[in-house]
């Protein structure tokens, strides 16, 4: 195998590598904004609508009407929305300049070769072991990622009680 194309299969390894770290935290900061870009929505949504009941025979009422019906579609969607379905997530936003790093100024020594491509192959190495070990942490320490309410209702539930729905 050529120097060159040894450099390319280890710059793919490296790049599966981080697109697969990177999906899980992706995906938790999507449905974050998702969460966020709702909550604005139905803020907006009870704007409207405080806004036409005190004002109820308004010329803008049909405005109004027209406006709640795109805040509620767009509400909907966002909640009906799966974000770990997204096919950017399967790709590396970086690619080009990590390319441009691995690949610009190739040594031409065969030593030197050699240490670049074990430097990356150690990169690779080192980011599926630390997905590998934030999956072991979250898989044995549930209660770390749970949010104060769901560990609330699993102390309660551990307990025999059940905390009532608000």
């Amino acid at each position: 195998m050529s120097n060159k194309q040894h450099v390319l299969t280890t710059y793919k390894q490296l790049i599966r590598a981080l697109v697969k770290s990177s999906k899980r935290a992706k995906i938790t900061q999507m449905k974050e904004d998702h969460k966020r870009e709702i909550a604005l929505l139905t803020y907006r949504k009870i704007g409207l609508v405080r806004q036409q009941a005190s004002d109820p025979t308004s010329s803008s009422k049909g405005q109004n009407v027209h406006q709640l019906h795109d805040l509620t579609k767009r509400i909907q969607m966002l909640k009906s929305s799966d974000p770990s379905q997204r096919k950017d997530l399967h790709f590396y936003d970086n690619s080009s300049r990590l390319r441009q790093t691995i690949f610009q100024d190739l040594p031409s020594d065969e030593s030197v070769l050699s240490k670049r491509l074990q430097h990356l192959s150690d990169l690779s190495g080192f980011v599926k072991n630390q997905l590998e070990y934030e999956q072991l942490v979250e898989r044995y320490n549930p209660g770390l990622k749970m949010d104060q309410e769901e560990k609330v209702k699993r102390t309660a539930a551990r307990v025999g009680l059940q905390v009532p729905d608000l």
